[in-house]
């Protein structure tokens, strides 16, 4: 779910002649949009640029047709995509994933709460969202024996809540955030928030690597060797992110970003499969003209922008 969440480099170079002869062109006369023939020539390179664009929309619509199958990964589900079957989604994520997500998270979360004030004293504005955070986090301390920890497992939960808490009423009595306080928290909380994520990123890959078990024995060899892969997700979780170092693995890293994509920035499947047909048409287009399948996948205009500014700035050093 690449970036590949960039704007596609064909509808990119489309979209800027169609704006550079639309500035030009002005209002099109309606005898003039029903005769090309007799449209003004800013207007007829304004027409001719829309239905090429047109066709490419009708082209990539196709092409998504044969971009079969593909996998689909949004966060805690993956959709299965075959020309032959039922779309197909499964969640991967068990409950004790988002468990783990959630303890770490009271740290992060009283961390951010407090540290921008801890350099403007007199100021209360900590004071009402840290309170809710306590309140929270009492109630759910009590509740850590019932959500399924493992018994090796519990006590990071409770020590992270219990010096989260702690914290918090020290704050709280004090009436202003402890820059050092705050500081050795941090450095404290770092080893257990981190063994949480480990837990919960060990959970979902075991999680991912059953349902694509499954799916790999239900296609064929040729199949699987044309599978495409989505990874959805924001900017932040690109790097290293968990679903694409599973992906890399199975599939080889020499797929990345050809057969296996991040979508950044795109959160549902309708834009996933919008970006798989800009990619599967783009990389046909580009090996057609250009003998580089992936010549596409930079701006179309990046070489001549990189010799005008060697021409002003002089050729950079590789």
């Amino acid at each position: 779910m690449i970036r590949i969440a960039t704007r596609p480099a064909i509808a990119a170079l489309l979209a800027a002649a169609v704006a550079v002869a639309g500035c030009a062109a002005g209002p099109q006369s309606p005898s003039a949009a029903a005769d090309p023939s007799t449209a003004p020539p800013q207007q007829a390179l304004t027409a001719l640029n829309k239905q090429a664009r047109a066709n490419y929309a009708d082209g990539k619509r196709e092409m998504l047709l044969r971009a079969r199958p593909a996998i689909v990964v949004a966060f805690d589900d993956a959709t299965l995509l075959r020309a032959d079957a039922p779309a197909q989604t499964e969640s991967f994520t068990p409950p004790l994933y988002h468990r783990y997500k959630e303890v770490a998270h009271l740290p992060l979360g009283l961390w951010s709460t407090l540290a921008p004030w801890v350099d403007r004293p007199g100021q209360t504005a900590w004071r009402a969202p840290l309170q809710a955070l306590l309140e929270r986090a009492r109630a759910a301390r009590t509740t850590l024996e019932g959500v399924g920890f493992p018994p090796d497992r519990l006590a990071r939960q409770q020590q992270i809540l219990d010096r989260s808490i702690a914290l918090m009423e020290a704050t709280l009595a004090a009436g202003r955030p402890d820059k050092a306080a705050l500081a050795a928290f941090a450095q404290a909380m770092a080893a257990p928030v981190l063994a949480n994520g480990d837990d919960a990123a060990a959970l979902q890959i075991d999680g991912l690597h059953a349902v694509v078990g499954r799916w790999r024995g239900a296609l064929t060899a040729a199949q699987w060797r044309q599978l495409h892969v989505l990874v959805l997700g924001p900017k932040m979780p690109r790097a290293d992110n968990l679903a694409m170092q599973y992906f890399e693995r199975v599939m080889g890293r020499a797929e990345r970003d050809r057969r296996l994509l991040y979508a950044e920035g795109i959160f549902d499947r309708d834009g996933a499969l919008s970006l798989l047909g800009t990619v599967v048409t783009d990389r046909a287009l580009a090996q057609a003209f250009f003998g580089d399948p992936m010549r596409m996948d930079r701006d179309f205009l990046s070489d001549g922008a990189r010799k005008r500014l060697d021409q002003i700035f002089g050729r950079q050093a590789p």
